[in-house]
C-alpha cells in the first residue's frame, strides 16, 4: 500500500507487523515540518478516530492511504467550524428533549441524552486542544472573544456537574429545566461566539 503525506509516498507491506512503524514514520515527518495531524484518507473512506484498530482491521484490502495534515492554525479552524455544525443540529434536538422529560422519557430519550453528553465533552476536548496550545494567541483570531468563548466552556462544565446531581437525585423535571433554560441558551451563545471567531479568521 502507499502512504502519502506531505510531499512524501511511502510504501509498505500489507501485513500488520508494519503497522507501528507506519504510524512512527508519520509522526517523525510530521514532527520535523510546520504541520499537524488531522486524520485519515484510506481508499477514499476519512478516517478520524482508532486509526490502529481500523488498520489491524482493515490491513489486508488497504491500497492507498492520505496523511491529511495543516497547520495549527488551519485545525483550529476545522475544530471551530465542526463545533458550529454541532451546536446548529444540537440546539433544536434540545427544545424536543427537553419536551421529552417533562413528560415521560423513553430508552430513545435516555440514549440522545447519552449522546449530548458525549457532544459536551467533545466540545469540552476540542476546546482544550487548542486552548492548551503555546502559540494560542496566533492561533484564534481574537484574544479576547476567544477568552469569552472560555466562559462558556466552563459554564458548560459546571452545567455537567449540576447535571450529575440532578441524575444521581433521578429528578426528571429538573433535568428537564437545565435542558431547556440553561444548556439550550448556552448553545446558541457559543454558537454565535465561534461563528465571530470564523468570520474574522477570513478577513
Amino acid at each position: 500500500m502507499k502512504v502519502y503525506i506531505l510531499d512524501k509516498v511511502l510504501e509498505y507491506d500489507n501485513e500488520k507487523r508494519i503497522i507501528d512503524d507506519m504510524f512512527q514514520e508519520i509522526e517523525n515527518i510530521l514532527g520535523k515540518s510546520n504541520y499537524f495531524f488531522s486524520h485519515l484518507v484510506v481508499d477514499d473512506l476519512e478516517v478520524y478516530e482508532d486509526y490502529q484498530e481500523y488498520f489491524l482491521d482493515n490491513i489486508r484490502n488497504i491500497r492507498e492511504v492520505k496523511v491529511i495534515s495543516g497547520t495549527i492554525k488551519e485545525l483550529a479552524k476545522n475544530i471551530m467550524i465542526t463545533t458550529i455544525d454541532y451546536l446548529n443540529r444540537a440546539i433544536p434536538e434540545l427544545d424536543t428533549l427537553s419536551n421529552e422529560f417533562y413528560k415521560t422519557p423513553t430508552e430513545q430519550s435516555w440514549s440522545k441524552f447519552s449522546d449530548l453528553l458525549e457532544g459536551i465533552t467533545w466540545i469540552m476536548d476540542s476546546f482544550a486542544a487548542i486552548d492548551t496550545n503555546e502559540r494560542l494567541k496566533d492561533i484564534v483570531s481574537s484574544y479576547e472573544e476567544w477568552n469569552h468563548y472560555a466562559k462558556d466552556i466552563f459554564s458548560l462544565q459546571e452545567l455537567l456537574k449540576e447535571l450529575e446531581k440532578v441524575i444521581e437525585n433521578q429528578d426528571i423535571v429538573s433535568m428537564a429545566d437545565v435542558l431547556s433554560y440553561e444548556i439550550n441558551p448556552l448553545f446558541k451563545d457559543m454558537k454565535e461566539k465561534l461563528e465571530g471567531l470564523v468570520l474574522k479568521g477570513e478577513n
